[in-house]
């Protein structure tokens, strides 16, 4: 008779390495999260900065007085200063320009979360 060499996992060595898995898992999961939100946030802010100053280039260009409010066709014409169009936020937010020389002259609907311009 020949004896058998099989080794296998234990229950309670795959439990052990689940438990390691488990904490590992829950000491990295916020920190990912948080910096995922800091990143989209940061973006946002970089394209309410591009759009507020397309909206400087198209007043000046097109002689546009302070406290004129930007139709949609203005909006448009506005996207084409911003290289590669509108941009979106990353958060799903919205964006929307008020008067010309106001500050802001742009906010995203995500303004609550910090997705605003510094002041």
């Amino acid at each position: 008779m020949t004896k058998s060499s099989q080794r296998a996992y234990t229950l309670v060595e795959i439990m052990v390495v689940v438990a390691i898995i488990a904490i590992f898992l829950s000491i990295v999961l916020p920190s990912y999260v948080k910096a995922s939100r800091a990143s989209a946030k940061n973006i946002c802010i970089n394209n309410l900065q591009k759009i507020d100053a397309a909206i400087d280039q198209w007043a000046f260009d097109n002689r546009v007085s302070a406290g004129t409010l930007p139709t949609k066709e203005h909006e448009l014409e506005i996207y084409t200063y911003v290289k590669g169009g509108k941009p979106r936020c990353p958060s799903s937010g919205e964006y929307t320009i008020y008067k010309v020389n106001d500050r802001p002259q742009v906010k995203c609907s995500r303004e609550d979360e910090g997705h605003k311009l510094p002041e």
